[in-house]
């Protein structure tokens, strides 16, 4: 077997990188360019959701290309421990950007929470998925 290539880690994995890309990208957006909702939505903080489905969909990418064969083993071995820390890690930097140098945009710990919450969620979406269809992956579960 050969040594994984960058190629096919960028290949198996690519979906995951422009999602996590598209989080950063929409999480930098200053205060004043983002949609102002009337008051009755806000009470449903539909923001919270949108978290919730940002991180689930990068966490259920991350998990579907880090187990694919051809990454380094590694990786594969601890996909899902790998996808988490790395999706927390990118939903805690960016609160924290938000509150120290995104203009008009603050930090919450509860966006944080729902950060979290999709992460796990997206974790568990793929395992059922998986479990569901056993034939869908081809690596050992995580």
């Amino acid at each position: 077997m050969s040594a994984p290539s960058l190629k096919t880690f960028l290949r198996n994995n690519s979906p995951a990188i422009l999602w996590g890309a598209f989080i950063v990208l929409l999480t930098s957006l200053p205060g004043d360019l983002l949609p102002v909702l009337p008051k009755f939505v806000d009470l449903l903080k539909p923001d919270k959701l949108v978290h919730i489905f940002m991180f689930l969909v990068f966490v259920f990418l991350l998990l579907h290309g880090f187990t694919r064969k051809g990454n380094p083993l590694l990786i594969e071995r601890y996909a899902v421990l790998t996808g988490l820390v790395i999706a927390i890690t990118i939903g805690g930097i960016t609160e924290l950007l938000q509150g120290l140098v995104i203009p008009m945009r603050v930090a919450s710990p509860y966006d944080f929470i729902a950060n979290v919450l999709g992460c796990f969620s997206g974790w568990g979406v793929f395992a059922f998925m998986r479990k569901k269809k056993p034939g869908w992956k081809n690596s050992p579960q995580g």
